[in-house]
């Protein structure tokens, strides 16, 4: 091939692709990933990677040559790459896009470091010592820092030392701190000894393992998938091949991680989420590329993590809604990557979820892929819901949110030394600000949503676009002094519940307060070490809290999203309320859970306190049936937006009759309904107007490629953006 195509990251032009000439002595050498430099106008020497070859050029100019291969090492494979491209025509963007999202830009960079350290240390004479302390931290991702410090006879000073003189990319404190060191005590233990019924679920799993579809391990909170999920993984690791483990949250990877090196030894563990700095990813990166790495443990970016010689992939807690990414493009669902990536890999995937997905448990009912645990690991019996009616018990509730049976609950729980969980499936001090002369509600200037107090910072925020405001002297309408907060967030309960409590240790966990590097951790390990007695905290709490001293659960707004209008609003609330109740009692104390609710009838509370699954999806999946809704189409969101309200509201109607006629004339109007145009329900976010089209796909892959075909060739005025959601979160 004579020419490269590169990507380039460039400031002000962002990540694009350009082609340049391959000089001759480096062609038997180059390959797709390396990073390398290129000549960029007046700019000069940029960073850049290979992503393809060619024999001719996509127009007429004269090609510059490739300078310089930073590192002969590639950062990623071409069946990585097919991945991404896959990736891209699916989510229906580009693949610059995708890349950019995949592969940090920092990468780069760090690479060009490396090869001028080398560069430097040829060009100095430095002495040999040196030169091979150097040569190792290139390879020091492999092992943890102090192991490595031991094998090469150095100190971390010598290392400081060198890092200061040039020769690492970055210092040791960002790059070479193990991610795993705060679980540097553990030692490794044997796997435990699996019940009776997960032995069964283990052997029928592993007479499916090279089913191509995926299998689903539906287990009640509590029955010990995970410990399945550890005897699958040992049978892989045993084969010679990798496991990819997927969690929907940092603080759940966390925890996660710390059982698997109890179980495989830190060596063969590594994690993968935001929290870890580009520096230690970086070394995790090329750790995976060297197959270094038996399993990876992480969140939802950790799909795209380079690991090879894929034989297993578990998506645990596969209905949460954290592995989809809505902002921004691509607006990708980790779970349908993972689908993806292991047909890539000839490996099967498992779905693991005591309330899976509704899609989910229909395909893998009507492909005999479905497994089911029904008990309790301990056969503990599930713990005791009661709902309590708040039109009857909010009158005397404590400000309006705390009734007298939870409170009473509450009271007993702390005598008997065990430990509360309360959920309030809302951050921030109290929901919403409005001035009881004129009732005017203080919005977002840049949203039409409700601005959030925030007691703690003293200020008004908007959850969408992170607008902050003081809080006004005056109602901005009338003028009245008549300004007065309603609503309550995980910050009004902290309150109430330490003026109910005094003398018990009160924490509160939201994102809020997850600024600091494994805060989350630390909280949550106090948690386990009953430091804390009663834990506050939003949907993060209600899914891997494996804490059985926990007796009692409470939750306070159980209400909270049933009504939003969207399809998936019943599936999340039962979800969520499923899930948080089985935080209780998996000790050998029972467990008692307390459902607050103005609307004690409605169906998905009545299943939520069964903590019965199938009556749920029974209901629920005859009205996705009736309504066309998934697993019965796929959906597909348009949403059109400008600062110009007519200019949004009339490029949606030009889309949606272009749409409309090009199906009618192919005659597959009836396979590819359109919904819309019309105002989404959050009308206006970050100053921009916005109106949506959705399209039910009921043609499976020949409407996604027809929808694609014809998003393709939309061109927009630059005042207006389209964005495409396929599978999206939320219809919001």
């Amino acid at each position: 091939m004579k020419y490269a195509l590169v990507l380039v990251n460039i400031t002000g032009l962002g990540v694009k692709t350009f082609s340049y000439l391959i000089p001759e002595e480096m062609k038997q050498v180059i390959q797709i990933g390396q990073p390398v430099l290129v000549p960029f106008g007046k700019r000069g020497l940029v960073n850049a990677f290979i992503v393809g070859f060619s024999d001719y050029l996509p127009g007429e100019f004269t090609p510059k040559k490739i300078n310089k291969i930073l590192d002969t090492n590639p950062l990623f494979s071409l069946k990585y790459l097919k991945l991404l491209e896959w990736v891209a025509n699916y989510y229906c963007t580009d693949l610059v896009t995708v890349i950019n999202m995949a592969i940090p830009a920092k990468f780069i960079e760090m690479s060009s470091k490396v090869s001028k350290a080398v560069e430097f240390v040829s060009k100095t004479g430095a002495t040999k010592r040196q030169t091979e302390i150097l040569e190792a931290l290139e390879r020091a991702g492999k092992s943890p820092l102090n192991k490595f410090l031991k094998e090469n006879k150095t100190t971390l000073p010598t290392v400081k030392k060198m890092a200061e003189a040039g020769f690492l990319r970055i210092t040791d404190e960002e790059v070479y701190r193990n991610p795993l060191n705060i679980f540097k005590d553990v030692k490794v233990e044997p796997l435990y000894e699996l019940s009776p019924e997960q032995d069964r679920v283990y052997n029928e799993i592993s007479a499916k393992l090279r089913s191509q579809k995926p299998l689903l391990l539906h287990g009640i909170t509590a029955s010990g998938k995970t410990e399945v999920y550890f005897k699958l993984i040992k049978d892989v690791i045993d084969s010679g091949k990798n496991v990819l483990f997927l969690a929907p949250e940092i603080a759940l990877a966390s925890q996660l991680v710390k059982r698997l090196a109890k179980k495989f030894g830190i060596d063969d563990v590594a994690i993968w989420h935001s929290s870890i700095s580009e520096g230690e990813k970086y070394d995790v990166w090329k750790r995976l590329y060297n197959n270094d790495v038996k399993i990876l443990a992480g969140v939802r970016s950790a799909v795209f993590a380079p690991l090879n010689n894929i034989g297993l992939i578990i998506v645990d807690e596969e209905h949460e809604s954290a592995y989809k990414q809505s902002n921004p493009a691509p607006r990708y669902d980790a779970k349908t990557i993972a689908q993806r990536l292991a047909q890539f890999h000839q490996a099967p995937i498992i779905l693991g979820s005591a309330t899976p997905d509704i899609s989910s448990y229909y395909y893998a009912s009507n492909n005999n892929n479905l497994f089911e645990l029904k008990k309790r690991f301990n056969n503990q019996p599930p713990a005791r819901t009661k709902v309590i009616n708040m039109q009857e018990y909010g009158h005397a509730a404590y400000k309006g949110m705390i009734s007298k049976p939870l409170q009473t609950e509450i009271t007993k729980t702390l005598e008997e030394k065990h430990q509360v969980i309360l959920l309030m499936n809302r951050r921030g001090f109290s929901t919403s600000t409005q001035c009881k002369a004129c009732g005017y509600v203080i919005e977002c200037p840049d949203c039409s949503i409700p601005m959030i107090w925030h007691n703690t910072d003293k200020v008004l925020k908007c959850h969408y676009c992170n607008k902050i405001l003081p809080f006004p002297d005056t109602c901005p309408n009338c003028g009245s002094d008549a300004l007065r907060n309603s609503g309550a967030g995980t910050q009004k309960i902290e309150l109430l519940i330490k003026e109910l409590y005094p003398d018990a240790r009160v924490e509160r966990i939201d994102s809020d307060i997850l600024v600091r590097k494994n805060a989350h951790i630390e909280l949550l390990n106090k948690f386990l070490a009953r430091e804390i007695d009663i834990l506050i905290g939003t949907q993060m709490i209600a899914k891997g809290l494996d804490n059985p001293n926990v007796t009692l659960v409470g939750v306070l707004n159980a209400d909270a999203g049933f009504s939003l209008p969207d399809f998936r609003a019943s599936e999340r609330g039962f979800q969520l309320l499923t899930q948080v109740a089985g935080r209780a009692g998996r000790g050998a104390d029972a467990g008692e859970v307390i459902f607050q609710t103005y609307n004690p009838s409605y169906y998905a509370f009545e299943s939520a306190k069964e903590q019965n699954y199938d009556l749920f999806y029974n209901k629920e999946i005859k009205l996705r049936q009736e309504y066309d809704y998934p697993p019965f189409s796929q959906i597909i969101r348009l949403i059109i937006s400008s600062e110009n309200n007519y200019r949004a509201e009339k490029s949606a109607m030009e889309i949606g009759m272009r749409f409309a006629q090009l199906t009618e004339k192919q005659g597959v109007s009836e396979y590819l309904e359109l919904l819309g145009p019309s105002a989404c329900v959050i009308e206006k976010i970050s100053n921009k107007y916005r109106f949506q089209i959705l399209i039910k796909n009921k043609l499976s892959g020949k409407g996604h490629k027809f929808v694609s075909s014809f998003l393709s060739k939309i061109i927009m005025p630059k005042d207006i953006k389209l964005s495409v959601d396929v599978d999206p979160l939320d219809i919001l």
